[in-house]
């Protein structure tokens, strides 16, 4: 993978960064990391992406909305998952829920409902984050270091004109 230095990733006016591998792709903005994951991704990685954004940024959150009977409700938010609102929906109920990173609880079951997913589809997530152009470099390095990852795009201000 290229370096940070090739892609001159430290410059002022970084907007955007994109990292790219067979099944899997992410993109980091000032305030939004956007990933999607194939469904042919190794389930391993999964975990290991989300962890090294947990690590990086413990801050980063997800917002998921999640059908379910409302005692399963209370098995969320005893996983780490923050209700924020609910509504009856038929006979079950919508919930919607913050999935803390900081949280390791809530991260893992957070991770094994995306697994579960891919099963049947690919999934595509929006978490949100502190990032800057700092965090983004450090993402960056952190992600390298899984091999995974061969194509990286950084987008400047000048470069959106």
């Amino acid at each position: 993978m290229p370096s940070a230095e090739s892609f001159n990733i430290g410059r002022p006016g970084l907007i955007s960064l994109e990292l790219s591998g067979m099944s899997a792709s992410i993109t980091f903005t000032l305030g939004a990391i956007n990933i999607w994951f194939g469904r042919n991704l190794d389930k391993t990685l999964v975990f290991k992406i989300l962890i090294t954004i947990s690590k990086v940024d413990s801050t980063t959150t997800h917002e998921r909305e999640i059908i379910c009977n409302f005692n399963e409700i209370n098995d969320f938010e005893n996983s780490g998952f923050i209700l924020t609102s609910y509504a009856k929906k038929g006979d079950t109920y919508r919930a919607i829920f913050i999935v803390p990173f900081r949280d390791q609880r809530a991260l893992r079951r957070f991770v094994e409902s995306i697994i579960d997913e891919m099963k049947f589809r690919e999934v595509i997530i929006a978490l949100y984050w502190s990032g800057g152009v700092a965090r983004m470099n450090i993402m960056f390095n952190e992600l390298s270091k899984l091999n995974y990852f061969n194509i990286c795009n950084a987008t400047y201000k000048e470069d959106t004109l």
